[in-house]
């Protein structure tokens, strides 16, 4: 396992086991371990995911990260933007080898993903929007940029309509997230969140969140796992 913060230092053992047809997390004592050891000391959790080998990265605080096997590639990517101290803020997994990972304000940096993926975070990034966080399922995508502008591909017209909603009605959206089964959900305003086809133990416990006057802040599907991130450091799951 590889986790780099100058405030954040932990020794874990690592082991893996394969996974089947939907995707397994190898060593999910392990992710919940590093995310207690985050929640502990009060950093906030910025994104988890899931790539389809089952292995795992948690983005942390302004520069950390931790993670138990990545691509050469953003593994170099990530040391290099850590040394300059460049903030990050989300990363996803596309299809087997791909990634994309947003560090601060418009910047982005991708590898292997879908061309029409690519042109769209390019033509974001060329007029100077910020975009806040990226989800991608399967053959969709959607990408938020400036609370309140989207680009998506393939995702349901429920998910279309949602969010069409939203930006009419002004409301700040925070995350988006997609799962199996034409799944999802929203996160907006403080307390807001809208979802469909999402399991209903997670549903059940982000609505005890609200009644007891938590705020949300992101969502993450990792295969049949999930995390909900809520008052920046804070987290519940299933793992």
């Amino acid at each position: 396992m590889k986790t780099k913060n100058f405030l954040l230092i932990t020794a874990l053992l690592m082991f893996f086991y394969s996974g089947n047809a939907q995707t397994k997390i190898n060593n999910s004592e392990l992710l919940k371990s590093e995310l207690d050891t985050i929640s502990k000391q009060k950093l906030p959790i910025v994104s988890v995911a899931l790539n389809q080998q089952g292995n795992w990265i948690i983005l942390y605080g302004d520069i950390g990260f931790s993670f138990v096997s990545m691509p050469a590639k953003l593994s170099d990517k990530l040391d290099t933007l850590n040394k300059k101290q460049i903030p990050l803020k989300d990363i996803d997994f596309v299809k087997k080898s791909g990634w994309v990972l947003l560090a601060e304000d418009n910047a982005f940096y991708s590898d292997s993903i879908p061309e029409n993926l690519l042109s769209g975070l390019k033509r974001i990034n060329q007029q100077g929007k910020i975009i806040k966080c990226i989800d991608v399922y399967k053959n969709q995508s959607v990408v938020l940029y400036t609370y309140k502008s989207y680009y998506q591909q393939n995702t349901s017209s429920l998910l279309k309509k949602k969010l069409s909603d939203l930006k009419y009605r002004n409301q700040k959206v925070k995350n988006v997230a997609l799962t199996k089964d034409d799944g999802w959900i929203v996160l907006y305003a403080a307390k807001g969140f809208s979802y469909h086809n999402i399991p209903v133990a997670m549903s059940t416990k982000i609505k005890e969140l609200i009644q007891n006057g938590s705020s949300l802040n992101k969502v993450f599907f990792l295969g049949e796992k999930w995390v909900v991130v809520y008052d920046n450091y804070k987290y519940i799951s299933n793992l």
